[in-house]
């Protein structure tokens, strides 16, 4: 955020105590003292009501021609104004998002309640504006697109628009899969950070994050999944776990990662087969060995 306080000689204290309110919670504020109607003049005052998202107004009269004209462009321009009540804050609220309150005490309590919130749905409405600016569309597809290539910045624009790093692709794929699924190792650490869900199925095909991680035999990813606590024991939609998928590739690296977690080889898919009995039908002693501790069927 960046604040712009406007006051008369009048109300210096109250801008001092303002300025100070800003500064104390790290927000960028400048302040402009109004002498005279021509400070305003309309020359050059978009360019620097441009430098602002936000505005208060401390004054304790009704704004000559050229400070309306001002207030008004403000208005316009899309800043967030907040003044003391007058007869000018009744007509100006008609032009744009003007809050007023009945005195400087309100408007600074309100302030000091919600200002976390201010700078939230500031942030939003930049992040807004630097996606439709760069022609990004707010779409779960146009955010794969980014997840896949690891454009850091501009996925962190998409979070700060509002986004959910949960959102899904057209095909129903969450954002963490995707990222895995293009093996990009970084991208996926970065949201393990995040807000993300470990477990979310991705409704092409029916895989968690780890089966995608087996599916691309990435033991890398596989590894930062089962430090994170991801669950080990998911069935896809035709019963399949993860473990099951390793050894029918048979990939015995694989199978040793998920078997010391402790995923189990007792899982039956929809053949009525398991992990365990895949292995002993390809005759895989390898990969039994490494699943005995955690077997407790037939």
């Amino acid at each position: 955020m960046n604040w712009l306080i406007v006051y008369t000689p009048k109300n210096e204290e109250d801008c001092s105590e303002l300025r100070g309110f800003f500064k104390r919670n790290k927000i960028s504020v400048k302040t402009a003292l109004l002498e005279k109607d021509a400070d305003f003049l309309p020359s050059g005052t978009a360019s620097k009501l441009k430098l602002y998202s936000h505005c208060a107004i401390l004054a304790d009269k009704v704004p000559g021609k050229n400070e309306a004209f001002a207030w008004g462009l403000a208005l316009g321009l899309g800043l967030d104004v907040y003044a003391v009540k007058s007869e000018w804050t009744a007509q100006a609220k008609k032009c744009g998002a003007l809050k007023d309150f009945e005195s400087f005490d309100r408007l600074l309590a309100f302030l000091e309640n919600n200002i976390s919130a201010l700078d939230l749905e500031c942030k939003k409405k930049s992040a807004w504006k630097k996606l439709f600016d760069s022609g990004n569309p707010f779409t779960g597809d146009a955010l794969s697109v980014h997840v896949k290539k690891d454009n850091r910045d501009i996925v962190q624009t998409y979070i700060d628009a509002g986004m959910s790093l949960n959102e899904r692709d057209a095909e129903g794929v969450p954002m963490l899969n995707i990222a895995i699924r293009a093996e990009q190792v970084e991208e996926v650490k970065w949201m393990l950070g995040q807000n993300v869900d470990l477990d979310a199925v991705s409704k092409d095909r029916g895989y968690s994050a780890l089966m995608d991680c087996v599916w691309k035999k990435n033991l890398e990813l596989a590894k930062i999944l089962v430090e994170k606590g991801v669950n080990l024991d998911f069935v896809s939609s035709d019963n399949q776990s993860a473990l099951t998928l390793a050894v029918g590739e048979g990939n015995a690296e694989m199978v040793k990662i998920l078997s010391d977690a402790g995923a189990s080889p007792d899982k039956f898919d929809a053949l009525g087969m398991s992990a365990w009995t895949y292995a002993k039908l390809f005759k895989r002693q390898d990969l039994l060995s490494l699943m005995e501790k955690n077997h407790h069927g037939q």
